[in-house]
């Protein structure tokens, strides 16, 4: 079972230097359904996308696998300081 982490983390592979909302739609994309199936059933679709995406920045700015690009975007390649 895929996690946030794991399809953001395949999602980058993939392609590079992705806006939050870019990555943020492919994650929804394959988890939205599991999602809704644990959660609680008294929240709409929009409350309960608020809350994943503030968990899914979460995740990305504590995982240290991803890093976020001057320019806002993320991407897993490690800047060169």
């Amino acid at each position: 079972m895929n996690t946030m982490v794991d399809v953001a983390r395949k999602a980058l592979k993939a392609n590079q230097d992705q806006e939050f909302h870019t990555l943020f739609e492919t994650v929804k994309s394959e988890l939205f359904n599991r999602w809704k199936e644990e959660s609680n059933p008294s929240l709409t679709d929009e409350e309960l996308l608020e809350i994943k995406r503030g968990e899914l920045y979460k995740l990305l700015t504590i995982d240290g696998h991803f890093y976020r690009n001057d320019d806002g975007t993320w991407t897993t390649i490690r800047p060169e300081i």
